[in-house]
C-alpha cells in the first residue's frame, strides 16, 4: 500500500494540530503531504469536495480510509503509530482524559475561535471589540480551571489534546491576548508548548501565515 495522504493548509488550525502529531510521533517522511490552498480556494475544487464533501482541511487518507476530522485523525495516528510510544492511549482513563479534551476543542475553543475569524475574514465585522472578545475569554478561563488539576490539558504527561488545544489557542491569540497575569496556569503550559522541539515548524510557521493575512484584513 502507498504512503498515506495528508490533505492540508498550515493556515488551518487543526491542519496544524496533526502536523505536530506527525512531528511528535517521528512520522513526517512517512507521510505524503498534500496542499489544499485555502485561500486559493482549491478545497471547492471538484476533485477534493468528492473526497471530503464538507470541503475543509485537514483530511486524512489510506487506502479506502478517509477521516475528514483533525481529532478523528489524532486518535488515528494515536493507535497506529503511537503504541510503543508516550502518545499511546492503551489505558482506558487516559484515552478517556483525552477525548474529553478533544470534545471540549471541538465543541467550545475550536467553535468560538473559528466563529470570530471567519467573521473578520468574511469582512462582516469592522474590528474586533472587548463584546467579541468575551466568548473566547471565557473559554481560555474554563482551560484555567482545567489545568489546575493537571501539568498538560488532559494529564500529567503530554498527549495530542495538546497539539490540538495550542493549535487554537495559539491562533485565538492573535485577537485576543493571554496575559500570565489573568490566566497563569494557561500562560505556564503554553509556553512549555512552544519549547517543544517541533512547535515551530509545525505551528508557528503557519500561524506567522494566517496572521500576516489577518493583519492585512484587520488594516483595510
Amino acid at each position: 500500500m502507498s504512503k498515506p495522504e495528508l490533505y492540508y493548509d498550515p493556515n488551518s488550525p487543526p491542519v496544524r494540530s496533526v502536523l505536530l502529531a506527525l512531528a511528535a510521533l517521528g512520522i513526517n517522511d512517512q507521510v505524503d503531504l498534500k496542499l489544499v490552498r485555502l485561500f486559493q480556494r482549491e478545497h471547492l475544487n471538484e476533485a477534493f469536495v468528492k473526497l471530503n464533501p464538507l470541503h475543509k482541511v485537514p483530511v486524512w487518507k489510506h487506502g479506502d480510509l478517509v477521516l475528514t476530522d483533525s481529532h478523528a485523525i489524532l486518535m488515528y495516528l494515536c493507535d497506529v503509530y503511537g503504541q510503543e510510544s508516550e502518545f499511546s492511549l492503551n489505558d482506558p482513563k487516559k484515552r478517556a482524559l483525552v477525548n474529553n479534551r478533544l470534545c471540549f476543542n471541538n465543541s467550545v475553543l475550536f467553535q468560538r475561535e473559528s466563529s470570530l475569524m471567519v467573521k473578520i475574514f468574511h469582512r462582516q465585522i469592522a474590528e474586533v471589540t472587548e463584546d467579541h472578545l468575551k466568548p473566547l475569554e471565557e473559554v481560555v478561563g474554563y482551560l484555567e480551571t482545567y489545568l489546575a488539576s493537571s501539568k498538560f490539558v488532559a494529564c500529567d504527561e503530554l498527549t495530542v489534546a495538546d497539539f490540538s488545544i495550542v493549535a487554537i489557542l495559539s491562533t485565538m491569540e492573535t485577537i485576543c491576548p493571554i496575559p500570565a497575569s489573568r490566566w497563569p496556569k494557561v500562560a505556564a503550559w503554553y509556553e512549555t508548548m512552544k519549547q517543544l522541539p517541533y512547535y515551530h515548524e509545525a505551528n508557528q510557521t503557519g500561524l506567522d501565515k494566517l496572521k500576516a493575512k489577518l493583519n492585512v484584513v484587520l488594516s483595510k
